[in-house]
């Protein structure tokens, strides 16, 4: 799954003094964000494509629960060794030139998926397997196994059997620990005259602290921690009730790549999934890089694939990729239907080319070999270039089912996750786009789905006053009060930015014009701060005007389309009393 995430252009900041205004050059605006062109997809379209070789799974008869206790706190805390099977993984492990970090939660993990092949004589379908891994407070996924295993006398101690297994198990673990493989976890299990010792390996793109997954008394949990990569945003969501979705809070005050996310599951769910996200500097697309599973306090998380879906699915075989399109549609509003939401529509053009695509997406997305391919054509379906309307931003969902033809269950493992409900059940989404596929031996479906909300007229008074209150939040974790607004400035920077929504002025003139008038008004210096983004939620304020002690402030949005744009875009006015430095 992949998200839109935002791109910005900043301009700023800029000062205006109590003695004159100062006057920038015109500044004509630039796309924020860049997509393929046309002509590039009908380029991919183009190549010839082999059918994808698609995974198969095996179904899970009935539920799985935790087979002993988890960590009390999710995230990075450490695992330490308590027997000598344990004692032999650290000394494995320790021989890579550069050793994983093995932490608690990755080897409840292992403990868990190391059960379930000792029971099962195969390993948990990528579904339970995440389960599995969140429920044991493990935020990054499983991506690779050693295992080795076996029947042993039941008469045999476990040191005994280390004795025979030990060194298959360090030329496995050897074998696996590739670069990038940087947490691990490890686990030896017995049942029934039937053992196992399974390392399983992650690759981490954060350093999380730990955490409870637990909700607090203010019934938030909170994610913090640090990225091991350059970052331009971090957006999550987390899962409520049965079909909804919210976007979690993110503290301005924590500048990247730190992050401090704040989620608020609904307490009447036994547990909830949240995904944190992360996009790359000058990036379109965003990534999850945590997948937390939040849960009631004294209840251990319980998966039953069927009863916990978003929606019981409702059994609709397809024959073909059209009707397959056609039964989403109707399935999706009708789960809208149930959750109070509007009805959306086919984008019918970008679903055509979606179709073509589809095949050469989920190649290059399940190829063994590397291909930027499928970023490439999620990027272009992003854009919706044969989408009618002004587009404020879109959502991107890839999901392949190997489990037959039908768009049911399809539908409800598409609205599992997060992302999955916020590409496809966001209250304001009016349109997607559809791109299907349907395999044969294996029985499968998959299909891209892009789903694109509008701009509707130029009032943005709600936008102003979600960041104003992103502001007072991130000040009051700091200890601080809220910022005063900068009376009679809230007007002035709506007629200013009304010319830019029209195209009658560049946004580095209008906000000139804004501190000119703020400066008259105010009799101090003043500064301000020009951002060009995709996204609302992308606006940080630098630690310098946040920590203000006396914070004067007042923030203008408007949006508009520069020429060339696939998207329109917002711009926002900060505009801020500059106090002297033993004012601060």
């Amino acid at each position: 799954m992949k998200s839109r995430a935002p791109v910005q252009v900043v301009l700023g900041p800029l000062l205006a003094t109590s003695l004159s205004a100062c006057a920038s050059a015109p500044v004509a605006s630039r796309p924020a964000a860049e997509f393929p062109s046309q002509a590039a997809l009908r380029a991919i379209e183009a190549k010839p494509a082999a059918p994808p070789a698609m995974p198969q799974e095996r179904e899970v008869d009935g539920s799985w629960a935790p087979a002993g206790s988890l960590p009390e706190l999710a995230g990075d805390e450490p695992w330490q060794a308590a027997s000598a099977w344990d004692a032999a993984f650290s000394a494995a492990v320790e021989r890579a030139e550069r050793p994983p970090r093995v932490t608690r939660s990755m080897s409840c993990a292992a403990r868990e998926i190391g059960r379930f092949l000792l029971e099962h004589a195969e390993p948990p379908p990528e579904g339970l397997r995440r389960f599995m891994t969140a429920a044991c407070g493990s935020a990054t996924s499983v991506t690779s196994y050693a295992v080795h295993g076996g029947e042993v006398p039941e008469t045999a101690t476990d040191e005994e059997v280390l004795a025979r297994w030990e060194g298959e198990l360090r030329a496995r673990v050897e074998k696996r620990l590739r670069p990038g493989m940087d947490v691990a976890g490890f686990s030896f299990e017995r049942i029934a005259g039937r053992a196992v010792a399974l390392a399983v390996f992650g690759s981490a793109e954060a350093e999380i602290k730990p955490f409870s997954p637990v909700p607090d008394a203010r019934g938030e949990v909170v994610i913090e921690g640090r990225l091991t990569r350059p970052a331009d945003e971090v957006t999550a969501y987390v899962n409520r009730g049965r079909t909804g979705v919210a976007q979690c809070d993110v503290d301005m005050a924590v500048p990247r790549p730190g992050f401090r996310v704040i989620c608020h599951p609904d307490p009447r769910d036994r547990s909830a999934w949240i995904q944190v996200l992360y996009a790359p500097p000058k990036r379109v697309l965003s990534r999850p890089f945590a997948h937390v599973l939040a849960r009631r306090p004294g209840l251990a998380p319980v998966y039953q694939e069927e009863a916990d879906a978003a929606s019981p699915p409702i059994s609709r075989p397809v024959g073909s990729a059209a009707q397959f399109t056609r039964v989403v549609v109707d399935q999706l509003n009708v789960a809208r239907a149930q959750a109070g939401l509007r009805p959306v529509t086919l984008a019918a053009r970008e679903s055509a080319t979606a179709a073509r695509l589809a095949p050469r997406f989920f190649a290059a997305a399940f190829g063994e070999t590397e291909t930027p391919d499928a970023d490439l054509i999620t990027l272009g379906l992003l854009a919706g270039w044969e989408v009618d309307g002004t587009i404020r931003d879109g959502n991107f969902l890839s999901i392949y089912s190997p489990r037959g033809l039908d768009a049911g269950r399809w539908l409800s493992a598409a609205l599992e996750m997060p992302m999955g409900r916020a590409t496809l059940l966001t209250p304001d989404i009016e349109q997607v786009a559809i791109g299907p596929l349907v395999t044969r031996e294996p029985d499968g479906l998959g299909a891209m789905v892009t789903s694109y909300r509008f701009h509707r007229g130029g009032d943005h008074t709600a936008d102003v006053n979600l960041l104003l209150t992103r502001v007072i939040e991130a000040r009051r974790r700091m200890g601080l009060a809220p910022p005063k607004r900068l009376a009679t400035m809230p007007e002035v920077m709506k007629e200013e930015l009304g010319l830019v929504h029209a195209g009658e002025s560049d946004t580095g003139s209008a906000l000139d014009a804004v501190l000119e008038q703020a400066v008259h008004r105010f009799g101090r210096n003043m500064r301000g701060y020009v951002v060009e983004t995709t996204s609302i939620d992308a606006l940080e304020l630098p630690p310098e005007i946040l920590r203000q002690r006396a914070l004067h402030l007042d923030i203008g949005v408007t949006h508009h389309r520069p020429k060339g744009a696939a998207w329109a875009q917002y711009v926002i006015f900060i505009v801020y009393a500059d106090y002297s430095a033993n004012e601060v």
